[in-house]
């Protein structure tokens, strides 16, 4: 599993692959607009391929994008649903461009009418945007699994995998586990043998579908529906429960990258953390591999 940050894109693409080598980063996740305005991102072809050129010659990868947080394909308000599909699309044709995996997008909340009103809305939004089949060189769309609250679409993965049903389960639509926002939901990671448990729950749930986890600690007790975000091994889930999540053979191809508060000393930390825990984890196997052969 490759590790990384979310990384600031301030300044533009340059800078926030800098961002990313000075943090140690394998892999890591970037916006390509303002997160808070409906603002496409600027086009940029060269440019695009200068930053995909520049990342592999640096090594790293994969690369994800996030899309605005006023996203909600799920929403009733007719303008926030023809804006969500307006910049979501903008932005997977920017991710495609930077060479991006994937690209990332809350999972929403249904604001009126219903989940099977809210289903329907979030399928009549995406499927245009996934096309047919899986598209080579196309991003990934991953759902982010929220925090729960009223309207949620998909905190519990049940509810996700009823959302992949009702688009019918697109090869290009993919989940991204948050793991702050899995403790909010519920979903208990606090130990080695729960946060096995949850994975294993996932995976038999909604499949072979995640490629990414946000691997963020937590300020908040189990269950309390609050998305704050905390420094890894720092909170309230701790550093056995992400050595466990880090380990799990189900994810060995995912990436996992932290959200956590701070600049570039923070995540260099935070990232350094991921990548003890994770090589720990992989020791004792690589030593009974050796003592086998």
């Amino acid at each position: 599993m490759r590790v990384g940050a979310h990384v600031p894109a301030a300044g533009g693409l340059a800078k926030a692959l800098a961002h990313a080598r000075a943090a140690g980063c394998e892999a890591f996740q970037v916006f390509v607009s303002s997160p808070r305005a409906w603002a496409p991102p600027a086009t940029d072809p060269e440019g695009g391929e200068r930053f995909r050129a520049a990342t592999a010659d640096a090594g790293l990868g994969p690369v994800f994008v996030h899309a605005p947080y006023l996203v909600n394909f799920a929403s009733t308000n007719d303008e926030t649903w023809r804006r969500s599909r307006s910049v979501v699309a903008a932005t997977l044709a920017r991710a495609a461009v930077i060479g991006a995996a994937g690209l990332v997008v809350h999972a929403g909340y249904q604001t009126g009418g219903g989940r099977a009103r809210g289903l329907a809305r979030t399928r009549e939004a995406l499927l245009p945007l996934l096309g047919d089949g899986a598209g080579e060189g196309r991003p990934d769309l991953l759902l982010e699994l929220t925090a729960s609250g009223k309207g949620s679409m998909a905190a519990r993965f049940e509810e996700a995998a009823e959302l992949l049903a009702a688009c019918g389960d697109h090869p290009r639509l993919r989940v991204c586990l948050d793991t702050c926002h899995a403790h909010a939901a519920g979903y208990d990671l606090t130990s080695p043998a729960s946060a096995t448990a949850v994975l294993d729950e996932l995976l038999a749930v909604v499949g072979d579908r995640v490629p990414l986890l946000h691997c963020n600690d937590t300020r908040d007790p189990l269950g309390a529906r609050r998305d704050r975000h905390w420094h890894v091994g720092q909170g309230l889930i701790g550093d056995a429960g992400f050595a466990a999540v880090l380990a799990h053979q189900g994810l060995a191809g995912a990436a996992a990258v932290i959200e956590t508060p701070g600049g570039l000393p923070a995540h260099t930390r935070d990232v350094a953390r991921l990548r003890r825990l994770r090589d720990r984890a992989q020791r004792p196997r690589r030593r009974a591999g050796a003592a086998r052969r």
